[in-house]
């Protein structure tokens, strides 16, 4: 059975290149890079901070969750990854693309991502 709730941390190298934390990930650590938007939540969710720990809450339904933003898939591929809409964000207005990882971490692309 998949989980629903994920906590979930982030961190900025020196590089300043955001990588998720997911220490039982068997492939190349550069695949664990954020990109597409992805990098620019992070740094709007940290600011200013190199590490940062989110709630995230997978769902295929709409949920009543307050306090949360939320990305609304657009398009999903499975080799692609995932287009997401963001909303409840107070300054953050952009398009996120979440990569192929959000199987490993997610175990699907759902169609609804509260991140808190």
């Amino acid at each position: 059975m998949r989980r629903s709730k994920y906590d979930l941390a982030f961190h900025r190298e020196d590089d300043g290149v955001w990588y998720v934390d997911f220490p039982d990930w068997p492939f190349t650590h550069h695949n664990l890079a954020m990109v597409g938007g992805a990098d620019k939540l992070c740094s709007y969710l940290a600011d200013g901070r190199q590490t940062i720990r989110v709630k995230v809450i997978a769902s295929q339904h709409s949920l009543p969750f307050s306090g949360y933003g939320l990305l609304t898939k657009t398009y999903s591929n499975l080799l692609y990854g995932a287009d997401y809409d963001t909303t409840g964000f107070e300054d953050f207005h952009r398009s996120v693309w979440i990569c192929p990882v959000t199987l490993f971490v997610l175990g699907r692309y759902p169609k609804y991502i509260y991140v808190k």
